[in-house]
């Protein structure tokens, strides 16, 4: 019946009841003084095709325009919170803060993933080496998109939420780096090829620089049009379609697409009044639509099955990660002389991982090297991914409420 329906009602039916259903499910959530961001998350799994099957997998697998078009808008609102003013006060915090909590999940998960295959697989030991490497470089990203959303709707402002923006516009770059390290080294491993260490630093630098430069400019040709703009519903249409079109040529480019348009948003908030002109229309008009859209959406790609079947092993890198990014967030907070909130709560903060990280575990399944343990690989990240969707939102809520910036 509900197959019959979707398939005759079509992709319009589907995208009307996620939103209806993701903004119900979100007023529950208020109502449980949960974030509106974990009714979105459960309404995704629930309309699933692992569930419900409301979301079709043929949906799904469309479904890049939804997801595209809501990171760059999501990433842009992440660079246009980081105004130099207030990165400059934390700089040497944010710095060392990523670098510890990125490096330390790193080093943390593939210790304990390559135990736990030493002890559990009849693998070579290349390839069990080879396989840590892996799951300890999906471990560095930290999803900033549920922070972000918790951030929002409670209108939070202080120190901590400035600090976890500012360590979310970094923790890009260096889950990049580690992950294409880290990616390099295990397929040296495995082929028994020497390890091409400048071919791996030049793809990094071209993913990074040239991700900068042109979110750089496209962000100076934004505030050059935004000039000749002067209604609100002009700068919606301006801003919106200078992200999808950042986005696109980063992807065109083989540059990375979410440092891209977070670098728009950057310049937007550093020049003149433009971070006034540009973020606060998107705000007031359309960011609930954004969130809803991606949260239910991605979280429909969660299937609970997999959760179930690989649970010991998906929890062990779940607790792994979050040992490594709270001792590292403590290290590099306690050595910069942070303020005490950001040394305690930050790492709640940074609890969420899903989207791209994802799209890596995909990248090192889809290489004939990993092939045989790829789907332990994909496995585990997707079942981790629906734990850490799920308590990411209440997590973030928390560590924002214990630092005082939230009064709900």
């Amino acid at each position: 019946m509900i197959e019959k329906l979707i398939e005759e009602g079509g992709v319009l039916l589907e995208f009307g009841l996620i939103l209806l259903t993701g903004y119900l499910l979100g007023s529950v959530a208020n109502l449980l003084k949960l974030p509106r961001v974990s009714g979105y998350i459960v309404a995704g799994i629930l309309m699933s095709p692992s569930v419900l099957g409301i979301i079709d997998k043929e949906f799904l697998k469309h479904s890049d325009l939804v997801t595209h078009a809501s990171l760059s808008v999501i990433t842009f609102l992440i660079g246009s919170s980081l105004s130099f003013g207030k990165v400059r006060r934390l700089g040497k915090a944010i710095l060392l803060i990523t670098l510890g909590e990125a490096e330390l999940a790193f080093l943390f998960v593939s210790l304990a993933m390559f135990l736990y295959l030493y002890l559990t697989s009849s693998a070579d030991i290349g390839m069990l080496v080879a396989l840590a490497l892996l799951f300890g470089a999906l471990a560095s990203p930290t999803d900033p998109t549920a922070t972000l959303a918790v951030i929002h709707e409670y209108r939070a402002k202080g120190v901590l939420t400035t600090s976890v923006l500012g360590v979310a516009a970094l923790d890009d770059a260096t889950g990049i780096i580690n992950f294409v390290i880290g990616f390099s080294i295990a397929l040296s491993l495995t082929t028994g090829h020497e390890l091409q260490l400048s071919e791996a630093f030049l793809s990094i630098l071209l993913q990074i620089g040239g991700a900068l430069v042109l979110g750089a400019v496209m962000g100076f040709l934004m505030y050059f049009l935004g000039e000749f703009a002067k209604e609100r519903k002009e700068i919606v249409t301006l801003t919106i379609g200078v992200l999808f079109l950042t986005f696109a040529l980063a992807k065109v480019l083989g540059v990375d697409e979410l440092l891209s348009t977070m670098s728009v948003g950057i310049i937007i908030a550093n020049f003149g009044n433009a971070w006034e002109k540009f973020e606060r229309p998107l705000e007031d008009y359309i960011e609930d639509l954004i969130f809803t859209a991606f949260f239910v959406v991605g979280s429909a790609f969660l299937d609970l099955s997999i959760l179930l079947s690989s649970l010991p092993v998906v929890l062990l890198y779940v607790l792994a990660r979050f040992s490594g990014k709270f001792t590292g967030s403590f290290l590099g907070a306690h050595l910069s002389g942070a303020p005490p909130q950001v040394k305690r709560h930050l790492a709640f903060a940074l609890f969420p991982q899903g989207g791209i990280v994802i799209g890596l575990a995909l990248l090192a399944y889809q290489n004939p090297n990993f092939r045989e343990v790829g789907t332990l690989l994909v496995n585990v990240v997707i079942g981790a991914t629906v734990i850490h969707e799920l308590m990411g939102p209440v997590f973030s809520k928390f560590a924002l409420q214990r630092a005082g910036e939230i009064s709900s």
